[in-house]
């Protein structure tokens, strides 16, 4: 190969991106990510997973008992051994049918862990956030509408299929019309099996109006799912939340799963709180069985879920393993995968008890492979390494001048990329990071080339190296900030708020510990509880409680409670806020309603819409209840506030700085959250 083609095609590749920069996988995959992957690293791990989620696929689902048990994976690697990477390509392989990728960003112990995956699968369900989200549910809903539309239509006579539907548009009243109008029922049958077109289209095409078609599929369900106990009236709603989804285009009633009322008519007693939950996350798991699509709980950077702050934090975790196994046992239907930094399991040791261990070890049994729970990521093979190289520089050559006539692994020599996947690499970023300087070497000029930094692994500073500067750190946290709280503002918009109530409380409490010490109305905050759920209304039944102290030790406990429903839910929601009042034991001797406002205006009582007035009126007069306006710029930044907090936990110089830039920023909505004005015998001289 000439000496000119090398030349050629290196100055060509100086003015493109060094391919190996891409060393570490962000949560959300770029566009270009498919470029990066090579198949046969972690090959086998992947087609495991593969097999376990097709295991919970099932292709005629008619019963519950069809359902596999509930069951745990464990995907264990060093940091840097690509776990990520991996979910990412699991997520975006092609199936024939769509998959659910429940993965949660945080994790709250206070909130029971069935409540946590319920919330994490409806907040998915309904995502904005996702591009392919969308599509994946009405894909769904379609699939499961068509379902119940077949089945409606082939259960009516001739004389029923007459009333029901039209003629088709523009066709001519001309005897003999039933035989006719009975040939487009079977033609419509015919077209619904094989049709991917919107479903109101399509039986409109036949003389059935997306109305009519709406009111025999609200039949056949009442029809078909006979009773009156929780278990029916749920699966009778969610059928009907897909079906609406994918006939009328609202996705209304699925929003509002979570804030409905399940019990029977004329019960005495309502229904647990635990057994709402439950069934309906079975409900849920069932009906998307129907039109095999299964739900894969992924639980990735579990040092954000379990270790925000740095060390683990053990109680959390122990209630993590614990929920976990707790869910084993009582639903069906869900593969739960836990991908965890090998050092870090090794310290969940003494978390997780003998009862959680076995569950997490039953595994999932597969063809060739037996029963699969842990599985290791191990360190990539030279020859892996090799197609890595080739894998990514396959699109620069391709575009460069003769690159048809060079090597495939060029710049380098095959030599060279056998003795960097040797030398001591334990996991496929060391190898990247050692191409990533080596490709510089070779492509750019010698006054350009950067000398690579001396230490175990190139690219992360040494362990002894400083913080940065207060002054950096500080203009570290502003931008952040408004990252985080830019974020936050995205998801309020395009989430419903009962989805995000678990992360707004986690929000709340995580702010106000920050700002425990700090005197407000001669008032010190002494203690903050996040999330402390009541009662049997799994969307609505949580507060955050914060103990405030006076300067004669007299406590105070202040119960926030945040409306999140909407419409038509919001009487419900502050009927069920106003009742942690009447909880024995009292759980708080203050209620502040944290209701959401524009920002810069305030609320009253009689500005309230009429029916949730009206529950103000008869349920608050005379109690300790207070009404507290939450602009929504507030409710974003909570929501992106623990997530900004793990991203300065680790840093000395930013946790320095936090508590005085969080005062500075938040320290107006203290005010409205703490107790009234103390009298002066009791403020402090």
């Amino acid at each position: 190969m000439p000496n000119a083609f090398e030349e050629q095609a290196c100055r060509f590749l100086r003015g493109e991106e060094n391919p190996f920069d891409a060393f570490v996988v962000p949560d959300k995959p770029a566009h270009e990510f498919s470029d990066c992957h090579v198949s046969e690293v972690h090959g086998s791990q992947f087609e495991q997973i593969c097999r376990a989620i097709d295991k919970y696929r099932c292709p005629d689902y008619r019963t519950r008992r069809q359902l596999h048990e509930s069951r745990v994976l464990v995907v264990r690697g060093v940091r840097g051994s690509g776990k990520t990477h991996l979910l990412h390509v699991l997520r975006q392989r092609d199936t024939p049918a769509p998959e659910i990728w429940v993965c949660p960003r945080h994790y709250d112990p206070a909130f029971p862990f069935a409540e946590y995956l319920l919330t994490e699968l409806v907040r998915t369900l309904l995502s904005a956030e996702d591009i392919e989200a969308p599509a994946r549910l009405r894909w769904s809903a379609r699939q499961l509408a068509c379902r119940l539309l077949e089945e409606a239509i082939a259960s009516l006579s001739p004389l029923e299929w007459l009333q029901w539907s039209q003629p088709p548009h523009g066709r001519r009243l001309v005897s003999p019309r039933p035989k006719r109008r009975w040939a487009d029922r079977e033609s419509l049958l015919d077209d619904l099996a094989i049709s991917t077109a919107p479903l109101a289209e399509v039986c409109q095409r036949h003389g059935l109006s997306a109305t009519a078609a709406w009111a025999l599929v609200l039949r056949h369900v009442e029809r078909t799912e006979l009773g009156t106990g929780p278990a029916v009236r749920m699966r009778r709603e969610v059928l009907l939340a897909f079906a609406e989804l994918a006939l009328r285009n609202t996705p209304d009633r699925l929003a509002s799963l979570l804030e409905q009322d399940f019990a029977p008519p004329g019960a005495a007693l309502p229904l647990s709180r635990a057994n709402v939950v439950t069934l309906l996350l079975q409900t849920l798991a069932e009906t998307l069985a129907a039109v095999s699509v299964p739900i894969i709980v992924a639980l990735d950077n579990m040092e954000r879920l379990l270790a925000p702050r740095g060390p683990v934090d053990n109680l959390a975790a122990q209630a993590f393993f614990n929920g976990l196994a707790h869910t084993v046992d009582q639903t069906r239907g869900l593969l739960l995968v836990l991908f965890v930094e090998r050092g870090l399991w090794n310290e969940f040791g003494s978390t997780i008890s003998s009862f959680a261990e076995h569950r997490l070890r039953q595994g999932v049994r597969i063809r060739d492979y037996g029963c699969v729970w842990d599985l290791e990521l191990t360190p990539p093979t030279p020859e892996q390494i090799d197609q890595v190289v080739r894998r990514r520089m396959a699109p620069l050559l391709a575009r460069a001048p003769h690159g048809d006539q060079l090597p495939p692994c060029f710049p380098f020599a095959p030599q060279e990329v056998r003795e960097i996947a040797t030398m001591g690499v334990d996991v496929l970023r060391t190898a990247l990071l050692r191409l990533r300087d080596r490709y510089d070497e070779l492509v750019l000029p010698d006054s350009q080339r950067v000398q690579p930094p001396s230490g175990p692994e190139w690219g992360s500073p040494p362990s002894g190296s400083a913080d940065p500067e207060p002054h950096q750190a500080a203009d570290a946290l502003r931008q952040t900030w408004e990252d985080a709280a830019a974020n936050g503002r995205r998801r309020l918009a395009m989430s419903r708020r009962t989805s995000l109530a678990q992360e707004l409380h986690t929000g709340l409490g995580r702010w106000l510990e920050e700002l425990i010490g700090q005197q407000i109305h001669g008032w010190r905050l002494s203690e903050v509880r996040s999330a402390v759920t009541f009662g049997d209304h799994p969307a609505f039944g949580s507060v955050t409680l914060a103990t405030w102290q006076n300067a004669q030790g007299r406590s105070q406990r202040m119960a926030l409670g945040p409306i999140l429903g909407e419409g038509r839910s919001m009487p419900k929601d502050l009927e069920v806020k106003l009742s942690v009042l009447d909880q024995r034991p009292a759980l708080a001797d203050h209620l502040a309603v944290l209701w959401p406002v524009a920002q810069g205006t305030t609320i009253e009582a009689k500005q309230l819409p009429a029916a949730t007035r009206q529950i103000w009126d008869t349920s608050a007069a005379g109690r300790p209840v207070s009404l507290c306006p939450l602009p929504l710029s507030d409710f974003a930044w909570l929501l992106g506030f623990p997530e900004w907090l793990t991203q300065h936990a680790a840093s000395a110089a930013a946790a320095a700085a936090l508590f005085p830039f969080v005062l500075e920023r938040t320290g107006y909505l203290l005010a409205d959250l703490a107790p009234a004005e103390a009298d002066a015998s009791e403020v402090p001289p």
